[in-house]
């Protein structure tokens, strides 16, 4: 199975550059990347922070926007987002029974689950006890069958100053429950800005960068720094019946000198 995992859009005001880069234009660039490329995908999940502020208008942007793209989606509320402005510019979206913006998805071979830790007008992940509930009867039901998890925030320390403290809260609830289904193949998240690989309570996780500006790489300290990096989405490559997960990054935008590998010449684009 072939997911495209989209992150951290940050869509604001028409026309509004954020760190020299207009979003909107970033938006449709990435869209008609993965349909040229991609169109076989079997799902593209979008793991929150959509818009900048939550607007409405945003929203709307956003629904024309994924107009364009051919594979299906799956949208997730980030520490930016509105739940209740997203769900209104987007109410064919699976909620649980509690309104909050979460779903599994099953295949023949695996389950996928999409979870919703926006915790309203805060930057910190939440996973309150009803959210919990409802993955924990997922996870239940899906007994034995590999689950790949879909959230926004990290529920795991990532060696960050500047970020670790706005992850998710209490990310051991989290990791009990997933620990406890014995059989979670993999975390994908945003949040970070960064592209960061590597495993919490045995289980691999990674964060995508995203089409957002990139966070300096600072580990000694607390950083308020962006760096305007290539945007990027990944590519995932997931072979249950084998245990298989292969996450790509593809940096949509940019474009390099290309040369044969046989005779080391320049190629003409």
């Amino acid at each position: 199975m072939k997911i495209i995992q989209v992150t951290d859009i940050h869509l604001g005001r028409q026309g509004e550059r954020r760190y020299g880069a207009d979003l909107h234009q970033r938006l449709a660039s990435c869209i008609a990347h993965i349909n040229a490329h991609h169109a076989d995908a079997a799902f593209c999940v979008f793991t929150g922070d959509l818009t900048e502020t939550g607007a409405p208008e945003s929203y709307a942007d956003l629904r024309t926007a994924l107009s364009e793209l051919s594979v299906p989606w799956r949208l997730l509320p980030g520490n930016h987002d509105r739940r209740a402005n997203l769900v209104a510019a987007f109410p064919e979206i699976p909620l649980d029974e509690n309104g909050f913006v979460q779903s599994a998805h099953q295949t023949a071979d695996e389950v996928l689950l999409f979870l919703d830790c926006l915790a309203e007008g805060r930057v910190e992940g939440e996973l309150c006890d009803r959210r919990l509930a409802w993955l924990e009867a997922r996870l239940e039901e899906t007994a034995g069958r590999p689950a790949y998890v879909f959230m926004h925030h990290p529920p795991v320390a990532l060696g960050l100053p500047q970020l670790d403290p706005l992850a998710l809260e209490q990310p051991e609830r989290l990791l009990g429950l997933l620990r406890r289904h014995g059989d979670v193949r993999h975390i994908f998240f945003g949040h970070v800005h960064r592209d960061i690989a590597g495993t919490v309570a045995g289980i691999p996780f990674s964060a995508q960068r995203g089409l957002h500006a990139r966070f300096e790489l600072a580990l000694d300290r607390s950083s308020e720094i962006v760096e305007q990096a290539p945007p990027s989405y990944a590519v995932v490559l997931i072979d249950s019946a084998n245990e298989h997960v292969v996450v790509h990054g593809c940096d949509f935008l940019e474009q390099w000198p290309i040369y044969s590998g046989e005779t080391g010449e320049p190629i003409m684009a």
